[in-house]
């Protein structure tokens, strides 16, 4: 008789709610749209919207086609990241951002987002995206009194 496939747990449904919650919330926030006006599309009430963002209300296949439709994304975007095993991912520690503490949420972070999406040529945001990360995995940090950069010193 051949091996039944395990069912999820319910707190590995729960994970998966929360991650595409927190997908939907990434793409919004980057595509600078209000939560009002995503659940205004798609016929939702502001609170609806909100409980799918944070994963305590699962996203129907439907809705989630109309989100990706929205916001420009494979339906496959709300799954990208998301660990293989679930059952580790739910028993692995808690991610370090919280929905309390995320850094979309900061002002200078919203401010970068939208000034980068203002930017019409795609090759000079490219350009942009990529010496951000470049900067971001360099290790140089930078005296905030001067400006000047130091090189972060290698560990050998």
């Amino acid at each position: 008789m051949p091996a039944q496939p395990s069912k999820l747990t319910k707190e590995e449904v729960r994970e998966i709610d929360r991650h595409v919650g927190s997908r939907l919330r990434y793409r919004r926030i980057m595509m600078d749209y209000s939560q009002t006006f995503l659940a205004d599309q798609v016929g939702l009430s502001f609170q609806q919207f909100q409980k799918y963002e944070k994963g305590t209300n699962r996203i129907s296949a439907s809705k989630l086609h109309e989100f990706a439709r929205l916001l420009d994304v494979p339906v496959s975007f709300f799954f990208d990241d998301m660990p293989t095993d679930m059952k580790a991912a739910a028993q692995a520690t808690p991610p370090a951002i919280t929905p309390d503490d995320n850094p979309f949420d900061e002002p200078e972070v919203q401010n970068f987002i939208k000034a980068y999406r203002e930017i019409p040529d795609q090759t000079v945001r490219r350009a942009i995206f990529l010496a951000v990360k470049a900067v971001s995995r360099s290790g140089t940090e930078i005296d905030e009194d001067n400006g000047d950069e130091e090189e972060a010193k290698d560990v050998a």
